[in-house]
Order: C-alpha cells, then sequence, then structure tokens
C-alpha cells in the first residue's frame, strides 16, 4: 500500500504550499528596517515587510504543509509552488533532491526580484506586496541551501515522496529542526542575504510621491550584527527598538525562547479567514470519526489536565496489548503521550523546540522539564474564543468543494486489513512554524489517540 492509498477515501491536498524559511525576524522585521534604509517611508516599508511575511501563512493561497502536497497525497502543482517560493531551483520536479539543490542568490532564486524591478515607474505603488513576495523567494534561497532533507514524521504510518518533498536540508538541520531559520546559527550567510535584499530595494523603481534616498551598505552594515547575534524574543525586539522599529509584534510564534521577557504581543497582519467555530465540518468523513477529533481538538486547546485528556482520548493503558488487533501501532506510555500534548500547547515553543522535535520518547529529564515550565499560569497558549487556535486549512475533494476547516482527517487501513486508522491534520496559531499530525486508531470499537508527530513546516 503506498502512501497515496493509505490516506484515503478522498484525495485531500491543500489549495497552496506553506513553507518558508528564516523567520518573521527577518522576512517582516529585517525587511522593513533595510527598506527604511533604502530610502522608503514607513508605510511603504511595512507594505514590502507585510507582502514579504505573509508568504509564510499569512494568506489562504500561502497555506499547506508538505504533509498536503508530498505525504499524504502527491500534487505536483503544490509541490512546484513550494519550490518556486521556497526553494528556488533550477532542478527538475519531481525529481530526486539531489538534482534540485538550492543554491544561494542563484539566478532562480533572483528571479522573481529581477521581474519586479522592472516594473513601470507608475505602477511601482501598486506592485509592493510584489516586490516583497520577491524578497522572500531570495532570502529562502540562503536559509534552504543545499539538498532538500526528505521528511520521515510516522514510519510505518506514512511516507513522503523523496520526488516532491521540500524540508530543509539536512547540513542546514534537517526536517525536524528550525535551526535553518535561526540568524545566529549563520552569520555569514545571514549577512549576505541582508545585502541582496538591500541590493534589491535600491533598483525598485521612485514611487509617486515620495523621492528616496538610500544610505551606502557600508553605513548600515555595521548594525547587522546585533540583529545577527539576538538569540531570543527579547534581545530581537530590543534591537529594533533601538533602530527605530517600535512595533515588534511581528516577532510573534517565531522559534527563539522568549528571553528575559515574555513575548505576548499579536501581530496583526495575516489575511486569513476566521474560523467560526474550533468544530470541522469536514466533507466525507464518518461521523463517529469527525465527533472524535473534533472533541479532541476541543479540548487539547482549553485545557491544562493534559492526565485527564490522555485518559480520555488516549488508548487503555493499563490493557496492555491483548485487546489490540493486529497491524495496531506499538503502544505509547501514559506519560509520553501526556508530555506530547504539553509540548505542543506550551506558547514560548522556542524554550522547548528541541524537546518538541525529539524522535524517541521523551525522557525522564525532558518530561520534568516540561512540568516544571507548566507550572507558571501563562506557560500554555490560551485562546478565546477557541477556534482562534488553529490556522484555516482549505482541504480539497475530488467531488466537492471543502469548507474551511480546523483540522483535515484523512482515513485508512493498516497494512492486514484489521485496525483502522486515522491521521488529522492540524496547525497552531502559537506554533505557526510546525505542522502536527495526530494519530489514531479504533481500538475495541472506539477511536484512541496513539501519537502526535511534527513537521518543522518549512
Amino acid at each position: 500500500m503506498n502512501s497515496a492509498q493509505f490516506f484515503v477515501a478522498a484525495v485531500l491536498a491543500f489549495a497552496a504550499t506553506g513553507s518558508s524559511g528564516f523567520e518573521s525576524d527577518v522576512h517582516f522585521g529585517l525587511t522593513q528596517w533595510l527598506a527604511l534604509q533604502a530610502g522608503f517611508d514607513e508605510e511603504s516599508a511595512r507594505t514590502i515587510a507585510t507582502g514579504d511575511q505573509r508568504v509564510d501563512s499569512g494568506d489562504m493561497q500561502y497555506v499547506g504543509p508538505v504533509l498536503a502536497y508530498a505525504c499524504v497525497a502527491t500534487d505536483d502543482l503544490r509541490s512546484r509552488l513550494a519550490g518556486e517560493r521556497h526553494y528556488p531551483s533550477a532542478g527538475p520536479l519531481p525529481g530526486a533532491p539531489e538534482a534540485r539543490a538550492v543554491v544561494a542568490g542563484s539566478d532562480a532564486a533572483k528571479a522573481a526580484a529581477l521581474s519586479v524591478v522592472k516594473v513601470p515607474a507608475g505602477q511601482a505603488n501598486y506592485m509592493l506586496f510584489k516586490l516583497g513576495e520577491a524578497l522572500h523567494i531570495l532570502q529562502d534561497s540562503w536559509s534552504h541551501q543545499g539538498i532538500a532533507a526528505i521528511p520521515q514524521p510516522a514510519d510505518g504510518v506514512f511516507a513522503c515522496d523523496r520526488a516532491r518533498a521540500w524540508a530543509h536540508p539536512a547540513a542546514r538541520g534537517g526536517w525536524n529542526s528550525h535551526k535553518a531559520d535561526l540568524t545566529m546559527a549563520w552569520p555569514g550567510d545571514t549577512a549576505a542575504m541582508a545585502r541582496a535584499v538591500y541590493d534589491v530595494l535600491t533598483q525598485y523603481p521612485p514611487l509617486s510621491t515620495t523621492p528616496r534616498t538610500a544610505h551606502k551598505w557600508e553605513q548600515i552594515v555595521p548594525s547587522l550584527d546585533g540583529f545577527i547575534k539576538a538569540s531570543t524574543k527579547t534581545e530581537k525586539k530590543r534591537w529594533f527598538a533601538s533602530h527605530g522599529i517600535s512595533d515588534a509584534s511581528f516577532l510573534e510564534g517565531i522559534s527563539l525562547r522568549d528571553g528575559a521577557q515574555p513575548f505576548d504581543l499579536t501581530w496583526p497582519g495575516r489575511k486569513l479567514p476566521p474560523l467560526a467555530t474550533p468544530q470541522s465540518r469536514q466533507h466525507a468523513v464518518d461521523a463517529a470519526l469527525l465527533d472524535f477529533f473534533n472533541r479532541f481538538f476541543a479540548q487539547w486547546v482549553a485545557t491544562n489536565d493534559f492526565d485527564a485528556l490522555a485518559s480520555a482520548f488516549g488508548p487503555d493503558f493499563g490493557s496492555g496489548t491483548a485487546k489490540r488487533p493486529a497491524g495496531s501501532l506499538p503502544p505509547v506510555t501514559k506519560a509520553e503521550l501526556v508530555a506530547r500534548l504539553k509540548v505542543w500547547r506550551l506558547r514560548d515553543h522556542g524554550r522547548v523546540a528541541e524537546i518538541a522535535h525529539a524522535p524517541q520518547a521523551l525522557t525522564v529529564a525532558q518530561r520534568s522539564v516540561l512540568d516544571a515550565i507548566g507550572k507558571d499560569r501563562k506557560a500554555y497558549a490560551v485562546y478565546d474564543p477557541p477556534s482562534a487556535a488553529f490556522f484555516p486549512l482549505l482541504p480539497r475533494a475530488v467531488e466537492d468543494v471543502s469548507p474551511l476547516v480546523p483540522f483535515f482527517v484523512s482515513t485508512a487501513v493498516a497494512p492486514d486489513g484489521s485496525a483502522a486508522r486515522a491521521v488529522a491534520v492540524v496547525k497552531f496559531r502559537h506554533v505557526p512554524y510546525d505542522t502536527l499530525g495526530v494519530i489514531a486508531e479504533q481500538i475495541g470499537g472506539r477511536w484512541r489517540v496513539m501519537s502526535i508527530v511534527s513537521v518543522v513546516d518549512h
């Protein structure tokens, strides 16, 4: 049974791709600052930065992870768009990862930027979002340089297509690490990227009402060192404040720890339709299964009692394996499931990212760290209304048009035909650079959460 067959009654794919490189400290904050240095007024600089940042799940045409186009199904169009927007390469697609390596600042990476700077002067005011998108592609060629890794989040459950998947190269930290996006890990590359972006900004045609005078690169480059080295949200926020940018809400959700001060700002720049309810109305899913996941997610985003949540929705931890059907997934311990439920609700993801992305069962020491952090009354992300916890997703079925959903469900049967299995894919707002898969099985006529897997959404 191949991965596409595994997942479906109705083939599900997303309306667009949702990868990213670097994070909003670069795509919004640094882009805004560079635009100001290049002579753009504050409103134009923010517009360019907004267009840049929205490519990372900031508008519906950009929402959708690699799970959707290269793991639970194959979709050449979405895979191609992911490459064009986040992994610019001259290689063939579908194609072996080695044949479609990303080269920083290559012709493929610069193509969109070179095109947009040729816009007629009379239209320059109206193409600033497009300029931002072109800069995003160029920036990502530095963070994603190398050979794309192939995600492997759920061995034995589904496999991602190596001819279509894009993910962080192994040399940049790999598919389940945020390292590729963290500026302090790549000081030389970040400085080179900033110079390439600045060159594009200074070449952009003049706007109709605002003359521009750009600083020389040599004047601004000394300031970059502090930005690049900043290793917490607090340090990034302080750098922006000291360089004339007082609103640092765009740092929401980046994969750095908060640092000396809790970070509780919310960036209003996404253009996503609100979900009316946390309940999914996905078509062509068994009513009992959909009800199970609706109840599970509604409780997960609202509770702090993760022990009770695991008891209610996990397997019967006291029954051993006797009642499990042939082909069932290996049993999960209650301590492991509770820890995974906790770690993905913690608001400061950067503080626990290494634990969250650990491929093996968490150790006693790791679970103790989560317990200690969770004692802070503000440790867990809180949403009012609960529907605000989710990025809206738009699955595409073969037969009909889907409503927006907070998560989508794919069903399958284990290889021997006896263990019903399902996976729900979800993106939470407080961890915008990750996608989760909640794997469930039907045991004794009841659906049970067996494990929670993740993929860094880049």
